[in-house]
């Protein structure tokens, strides 16, 4: 920098940019991350090999009305124990602009455009501009867990 000119360095100017893109893609992603006693669902700890038969959670680790997350595919997902005492499970990218929901009050519900989904009804759309339903994820219980199916 020259003489008598105050400012940011180039440098300083890109490292800021960064920093700013970091927090807006990440801002983007929903959630913070907290446990199911907020509402949004705790992350799951799936245990066994490969996607098939996979085992998601522990029926008795989710109280009905519920949710705990896992990822499906590399992608985020729900399993919901639903108070009738049925499990599901979910995709938690949301089929308007793929934002990921968060689980509350029984609902599935997307940050970016207000897109509302019944899990205990096929996540079927209830408000919002998505759309078509959350892509459902089969599952199956056994032995007290909840399997990928």
């Amino acid at each position: 920098m020259g003489a008598g000119r105050a400012g940011i360095s180039r440098v300083g100017f890109l490292r800021l940019g960064t920093a700013l893109g970091a927090a807006a893609a990440l801002g983007a992603c929903g959630g913070d991350g907290s446990g199911a006693s907020s509402g949004e669902g705790g992350d799951a700890a799936p245990q066994g090999g490969g996607a098939g038969g996979e085992a998601i959670a522990a029926a008795s680790e989710v109280p009905p009305g519920e949710a705990v997350r896992f990822r499906e595919d590399g992608r985020p997902a729900f399993l919901i124990h639903l108070r009738n005492g049925d499990f599901v499970a979910y995709s938690a990218v949301c089929t308007h602009q793929q934002c990921t929901v968060a689980y509350r009050d029984g609902r599935l519900a997307c940050p970016c455009h207000g897109s509302v989904f019944d899990p205990a009804d096929g996540a079927r759309v209830v408000a919002g501009p998505a759309p078509r339903p959350l892509q459902e994820i089969p599952i199956r219980l056994r032995d007290g867990r909840v399997y990928r199916a």
